[in-house]
């Protein structure tokens, strides 16, 4: 049975997390029994550094139907600068040090979890670091698209989907879970199924942190997009008599097509729109105010 790309794009996903999760654990395991010890931290993670590259590596190979190039050992012990990991190793167990003065001996959970998201992205992007250069390294690969398994954060969402050249990057925030997956042109992608719609995950419930207001704005018309690059920025101000007022900076600025369609607006905010929903009066000067601040998709704005 012929299994599609986007499915063994997913698989490997579930793989690479099993690993980053399995590394967390470890982790753990690793400072409760040798609190401080960076020797033993750095070889914990570079265990699971090693598994996460080496799963990379085969599985591009794979795809391209050939052996592997990449070595994994390359990938272990350095975080992703490219810098010894235990730089970063020491530093964090100090910080934890410090902050257990007065519990000797207690992890709580906010340190915990501090530790687990250092290992994992320090698991995970030594496969992402082996993949890349094994899709570059294949002449037949001269994109990749960048692909997710739902449900993801907004920002994933919107950018998921899209085709990058084999030499590129993508900005990532913490915890990201996109992958990319390579693909010779934009229409092998669409036809292997790679392609996503961030409109339709929405429709399917498989978009995680949307507000309240932001949800209700999309099904009102407003383009998902725009709602969701209008939370980067995101301040509080007083304006039209009332304190406490969400507003956003982005797509202000002289260059952007919001405030082209807009020049007469001096000022450079934009409601969001769970302040458009507390300030309009009615449903009606809702829809206008999403409109006026360039959510809604039949508008010129952006």
């Amino acid at each position: 049975m012929l299994v599609s790309a986007l499915t063994r794009a997913r698989e490997y996903y579930r793989r690479q997390r099993a690993i980053s999760a399995a590394a967390a654990v470890a982790a753990r395991r690793t400072v409760k029994q040798a609190p401080g010890d960076v020797q033993a931290l750095t070889r914990t993670i570079g265990t699971y550094q090693l598994a996460s590259a080496t799963l990379a590596a085969r599985t591009m190979a794979t795809e391209a139907g050939r052996t592997a190039v990449v070595d994994p050992f390359a990938f272990v012990g350095t975080n992703s600068s490219g810098l010894p990991l235990a730089g970063p190793v020491e530093t964090l167990l100090d910080d934890l040090a410090a902050k257990m003065l007065d519990n000797a001996g207690l992890l709580v959970d906010d340190m915990l979890h501090r530790i687990d998201r250092m290992v994992s992205s320090e698991v995970t992007d030594a496969g992402r670091a082996a993949s890349s250069v094994e899709i570059v390294f294949e002449p037949d690969w001269t994109n990749y698209v960048r692909v997710l398994d739902p449900p993801s954060c907004p920002r994933c969402a919107i950018l998921a989907g899209r085709i990058y050249r084999d030499n590129e990057g993508f900005p990532r925030h913490p915890e990201c879970d996109c992958q990319h997956w390579p693909v010779s042109s934009w229409e092998e992608a669409h036809d292997e199924g790679l392609l996503f719609s961030a409109e339709s995950a929405f429709e399917k419930g498989q978009i995680r942190g949307l507000s309240n207001a932001d949800t209700q704005a999309i099904r009102e018309g407003a383009d998902i997009t725009r709602v969701v690059n209008a939370a980067q920025e995101m301040r509080t101000t007083s304006i039209f008599g009332r304190d406490g007022i969400k507003v956003t900076l982005a797509s202000t600025t002289r260059r952007s097509e919001w405030r082209k369609a807009n020049p007469a607006s001096r000022r450079p905010i934009r409601l969001r729109p769970e302040s458009i929903y507390d300030i309009a009066k009615d449903h009606e000067d809702a829809l206008r105010l999403l409109d006026l601040y360039g959510y809604i998709r039949h508008s010129t704005a952006a």
